[in-house]
């Protein structure tokens, strides 16, 4: 059992902090926000200035140090929920001050639990937050199942007058919604990180916080540093690391730690640019190395990839700790030529399709799912072939684009009847993306809107070679992808050999 007692240093507050917030977290059992007679305080539930945890006593009770400039917040216990204000974003802080009442009411979190996240969905315009509510909040509608939602950053694209707006879009979802910053929702060229991450805070709270939810702590990590003008590097300050080191002080291991941030730790492209600070990777390990369940879910890069840290990386964890690094919800940056119902198809540069991420927790396992947000849910791949070939050539490849996937996948493909063959995954283009971004140069006419952006390598490609012994004639590729776990996708595509 975890002593409480050892990291209650608000409980007990040092003879040089004189200001402190206090207040009662109370079971708000008609929902109205306000504490009723009869209405009952919550004990045991974690209480933050951004560095220190406090508990509640018996009686629901509080009393935190307060830390100039941070928010006063209350870490969401597992079976609770925050009342939602008319965005449906939970209001679980406020500025810290001599009274501050915080409102639960209860909420069923099973150990299977599903959690939808979305990054990256970042408006420039109210035309493309019109997109965002029609090609992707639309097609989530009012998911069944799923718990909460999280935005992992780039609310917005340099336009915090509208992450207000983004929010309200979002809330038609129905679910208690979570965000952290990303690069793009900072006043960057403000010398001060408060004032660059204000706009932001005014609208969804605190920027570094964290929640329970079923089987899972979530620390939020606001990890953009601003370095100058328009400049920013990945990186955690002094008092983030002393957060999460106190947090885990009173979180069982058991329990799944899950790090959620903009900026992933890995290098965002094959050269090794750096992206995050290494210093500040190894420190975020070093918290983490000893929990039994830890998870890393990151957006920014515009495309989807799963990495798993290793000792190579400083991971000095018993297993390699998991990075899903989810594609964005604008895709690229809301681009290229327009679907039929005017919303911009917006590939990404790997040639993942815009969408969003689906992350279940079942037992001691999490599955990470993919749902490309303007089409069929089973649409987990895009193949790539030529359409006629001429008889009896070798090396003639196609590509199979699997778009969550990676080495824990089986891939494999057949012509015909022939049996299935494993392909091996590559890095590369996507091909077809490639034609598609290439065609925009030999158009005739200018490309109307955004062009789509430069192709960068995919992580989630996969090769084979046509066999040179098919007869003249139609014949039909088939591409089989295995998820872990046994869920299955297949795509087929025709072709043709004929003689030139």
């Amino acid at each position: 059992m975890i002593k409480k007692s050892a990291v209650l240093a608000a409980a007990a507050l040092a003879a040089t902090r004189i200001l402190a917030s206090s207040g009662v977290v109370f079971d708000d059992a008609n929902g109205n926000g306000s504490r009723d007679p009869g209405e009952a305080g919550v004990a045991s539930v974690e209480i933050s200035n951004g560095v220190d945890i406090a508990f509640t006593d018996s009686g629901g009770a509080y009393q935190i140090a307060d830390r100039p400039g941070a928010q006063v917040f209350l870490i969401k216990p597992r079976g609770w929920r925050p009342t939602l204000d008319a965005s449906g974003l939970p209001k679980f802080h406020a500025p810290a001050g001599d009274h501050v009442d915080f409102a639960l009411t209860r909420s069923d979190e099973p150990d299977d639990m599903r959690v939808l996240v979305m990054t990256d969905p970042q408006p420039i315009t109210p035309e493309e937050v019109g997109y965002l509510d029609r090609g992707v909040v639309a097609r989530i509608g009012k998911p069944a199942g799923v718990t909460l939602g999280v935005t992992l950053g780039d609310v917005v694209y340099d336009r915090t007058d509208l992450l207000g707006q983004v929010a309200s879009v979002i809330s038609k979802t129905g679910l208690p919604w979570y965000s952290i910053p990303g690069n793009h929702d900072l006043v960057l060229g403000t010398p001060d990180e408060a004032a660059a991450v204000a706009p932001f805070e005014s609208v969804f709270g605190p920027s570094t916080y964290a929640f329970h939810a079923g089987p899972a702590l979530f620390i939020a990590l606001d990890d953009v540093r601003p370095i100058g003008g328009p400049r920013y590097v990945g990186g955690l300050r002094p008092d983030q690391f002393e957060f999460v080191a106190n947090l885990l002080k009173v979180t069982p291991r058991s329990e799944w730690v899950v790090v959620m941030m903009h900026i992933p730790m890995f290098s965002p492209d094959a050269i090794g640019t750096e992206g995050f600070r290494p210093a500040d990777r190894v420190k975020l390990f070093a918290l983490l190395k000893d929990r039994l369940h830890p998870l890393i879910l990151s957006g920014h890069t515009h495309y989807q990839r799963h990495v798993n840290y290793a000792a190579a990386d400083g991971w000095d964890g018993a297993a390699p700790l998991h990075d899903y690094n989810v594609a964005a919800a604008c895709g690229g940056f809301w681009g290229g030529p327009k679907d039929a119902d005017g919303i911009p198809v917006s590939t990404m540069w790997d040639g993942t399709p815009p969408g969003y991420a689906i992350v279940g927790f079942k037992g001691g396992a999490v599955t990470m799912d993919y749902v490309p947000a303007r089409l069929p849910a089973d649409h987990q791949m895009s193949l790539h072939a030529p359409a006629v070939v001429a008889p009896r050539l070798g090396y003639i490849s196609y590509y199979a684009n699997v778009f969550n996937g990676d080495d824990s996948w089986a891939v494999s493909a057949r012509i015909d009847d022939r049996g299935w063959l494993p392909i091996k995954r590559i890095v590369g283009w996507d091909p077809t993306y490639a034609s598609d971004y290439l065609a925009q140069d030999s158009s005739a006419q200018a490309t109307p809107g955004k062009r789509l952006p430069d192709p960068v390598v995919s992580y989630h490609l996969w090769r084979g070679s046509l066999p040179a012994d098919l007869s003249l004639g139609h014949h039909t590729l088939q591409v089989k992808a295995v998820q872990p776990g046994g869920r299955e996708y297949v795509s087929g595509q025709d072709f043709q050999v004929a003689n030139p």
